[in-house]
C-alpha cells in the first residue's frame, strides 16, 4: 500500500512539475511579447517622428530654392529646377534634364502651332 501511495505522490509531484512549467512558459512568452510590442511602438514613434523631420526639412529646401529662383513648381507635381549647364524637369512618373545651351531651341519647338 505504501508502494502505491508513493507512486501517486510522485506522479503528483510530476503534474504539479508540469503544470508549474507551463505556467513558467507561458508567463515567458507574455513577458518577451510585451517587450517586443514596447519596443516596436517605440521605434515606430522615432520612424514617424524622423519622416516628419525630414518632410519639414525637404520644404523648408524647397522654399529657399524657390526664393533663389532655382524651383519652380506647378500643378500636378510638376517642377523644374535649374543647376549651373541643366534645367531638370520632374513629373511624378518621370525626369527630363535639359542642356541650358538648347534652351532657344526648345521654346521655339513649344512656340510652334
Amino acid at each position: 500500500m505504501a508502494f502505491f501511495q508513493y507512486i501517486k505522490t510522485g506522479l503528483l509531484k510530476n503534474r504539479i512539475k508540469s503544470k508549474m512549467y507551463k505556467e513558467f512558459i507561458i508567463l515567458s512568452s507574455v513577458i518577451i511579447l510585451t517587450l517586443f510590442m514596447t519596443i516596436h511602438n517605440k521605434n515606430k514613434q522615432e520612424i514617424q517622428n524622423s519622416n516628419t523631420r525630414l518632410s519639414i526639412q525637404r520644404e523648408v529646401q524647397e522654399d529657399i530654392l524657390i526664393q533663389e529662383g532655382n524651383l519652380m513648381k506647378l500643378n500636378g507635381g510638376i517642377t523644374f529646377t535649374k543647376n549651373d549647364n541643366l534645367i531638370i524637369i520632374k513629373d511624378p512618373y518621370s525626369t527630363i534634364v535639359l542642356d541650358k545651351n538648347n534652351s532657344n531651341e526648345i521654346i521655339a519647338f513649344l512656340e510652334e502651332n
